[in-house]
């Protein structure tokens, strides 16, 4: 094939010296469309190289996982089967365990060490299928992989209606009798992924993601609360230098970098509306990544937010990009584990009819703090005024602004209204599959900001949150998880409560 495409770039190149110009123009274009054949020819057979590489390793592990497989079982056959430790062998004698850290013979069983064989070849045989299987591709024949989890939620409330995601308890009201208990369940939060690698531009490494789930729908028909509808949450496409990133899409902020760990809360950030500023917004976003020491570096990040038709009162704001800024130290202390502390800044303006406008701003700190081998805290605080980061991307914003009358009347006196929030998490690894999690949030208003505009018994002033759960990880591909959440919202007319109990049966792949 390369051999062809040489031979047609020399009699194209040939041609091309005795033509004329608009010819020669012919063959230029001739001559460049043979050059990308020829690129696209060397990348696929570079593609099946390393295809051909990776399926010869896996055919080599099955062969030395058979051969242990039959010796083991050879010398079960001698013992009769019995449960005993195997006497001290050779050091080729070793079993390979199926997460890949090499065990001593004589320290385990033989029934144990036949059964991780078993499942390694399982393992290595999925792989080779893998292989052999046709890859999601693009016409461009850029590697694309796909993910997701599908997951089911079965959950019971004590004071709401079936929603397995309640951000707040509902306002008091007695239109279902004092008793709203209830039990409920769905599918929606299920996720499917794409990460796709592109060429490399100006030397960057070129990557994009797109991570949807079936949470969209209209609120109160069936497809939209039962059935769930197509949404995408994330999307972007990044440029990746060694020190240098540059991120375009739909994001979270840069003012909110973490999330609480939930499988019972995915459609939205867990602590939502409690102190977790996640809004997923279109954006451009720049990182720069120094080094200050070996393992050390500062992160410095600058972001432009563009308008996502938020609204007051049904209209649309008319609004300019918000703009942020971050700043934090990272320290890299192994492969899984980071030691981090940022502060970060947001500003943006809201149009109002009759030349009105209110600034609305954000003052935020995050951290990551590993404590020993087991325990990791983190967290966000945050204190501004017209927050609408904790909210739906598109939403009505009323509640961050205080009306003294009807918003389109040019006397009516417009208030931002001061807020304060966070949250922080406690994470405890008992064992590797297995996790626990303690997560604190809440959101305060100012209550004379607040008072300073209408009121009704809807209007909320403070919201709380707190959950406890329980992650197992049965196998890599196979979770469960039982989490317990209370939610406490203040009202103009008082205190309302609500408890979730929610277990949730995953499957990630």
């Amino acid at each position: 094939m390369k051999a062809l495409i040489s031979l047609l770039l020399v009699v194209s190149f040939a041609a091309s010296v005795s033509a004329g110009p608009k010819q020669k123009r012919k063959d230029s274009e001739l001559l460049e469309a043979i050059r990308r054949a020829q690129a696209a020819a060397e990348q696929a057979q570079e593609e099946a190289r390393r295809a051909r590489e990776r399926t010869d390793q896996l055919l080599l592990q099955v062969e030395t996982t058979n051969r242990q497989l039959a010796a083991l079982r050879s010398e079960i056959e001698k013992r009769s089967g019995a449960e005993l430790a195997v006497q001290p062998a050779s050091a080729g004698d070793a079993v390979a365990d199926p997460s890949g850290s090499p065990q001593n013979s004589s320290t385990v069983p033989l029934a144990e060490r036949v059964s991780k064989l078993e499942e390694q070849i399982d393992v290595n045989s999925a792989q080779i299928k893998e292989q052999a299987q046709t890859k999601v591709e693009s016409d461009s024949r850029f590697r694309i992989r796909l993910s997701g989890m599908i997951l089911a939620n079965f959950f019971y409330n004590s004071n709401d209606t079936q929603r397995v995601e309640p951000l707040s308890a509902l306002p008091p009201t007695t239109v279902y009798g004092g008793n709203r208990s209830t039990f409920g369940s769905t599918f929606r939060q299920t996720q499917i992924s794409l990460q796709m690698e592109g060429p490399r531009v100006a030397g960057a490494r070129l990557t994009a993601h797109l991570d949807s789930d079936f949470y969209g729908g209209p609120v109160g028909t069936y497809d939209g609360d039962a059935l769930g509808v197509f949404r995408i949450r994330t999307a972007g496409a990044r440029l990746e230098w060694e020190k240098t990133s540059i991120v375009v899409g739909q994001e979270s902020p840069i003012v909110s970098p973490l999330n609480p760990t939930s499988l019972a809360q995915v459609w939205f950030p867990p602590l939502s509306t409690a102190g977790n500023l996640w809004q997923w917004r279109p954006q451009i976003t720049f990182e720069h990544r120094p080094r200050l020491s070996p393992g050390t570096e500062l992160v410095t990040q600058f972001s432009a937010l563009f308008p996502a038709g938020e609204s007051v009162n049904g209209v649309p704001l008319p609004s300019q990009p918000n703009i942020e800024s971050r700043l934090a130290i990272r320290r890299t202390l192994d492969s899984d584990r980071k030691l981090e502390f940022g502060i970060a800044g947001h500003y943006g303006r809201y149009g109002f009819s009759h030349n009105r406008a209110v600034d609305g701003y954000i003052v935020s700190g995050d951290w990551e703090v590993p404590l020993g081998r087991s325990f990791d805290l983190s967290g966000e605080f945050y204190s501004g005024r017209s927050v609408s980061l904790g909210g739906i991307t598109g939403g009505r914003i009323d509640r961050l602004f205080a009306f003294s009358g009807p918003v389109d009347d040019p006397a009516t006196r417009i208030t931002g209204i001061h807020s304060t929030g966070g949250w922080a998490q406690l994470g405890y690894q008992l064992r590797k599959e297995i996790d626990f999690n303690l997560a604190y949030g809440q959101e305060s208003l100012k209550n004379g900001d607040i008072r300073m505009g209408l009121v009704d018994p809807a209007t909320r002033f403070r919201n709380q949150s707190a959950f406890g759960n329980v992650i197992y990880q049965v196998r890599p591909s196979f979770l469960l998880s039982l989490e317990f959440r209370r939610l406490w919202t203040d009202y103009l007319t008082g205190r309302s409560t609500n408890n979730q109990v929610n277990m949730a049966v995953a499957y990630v792949f």
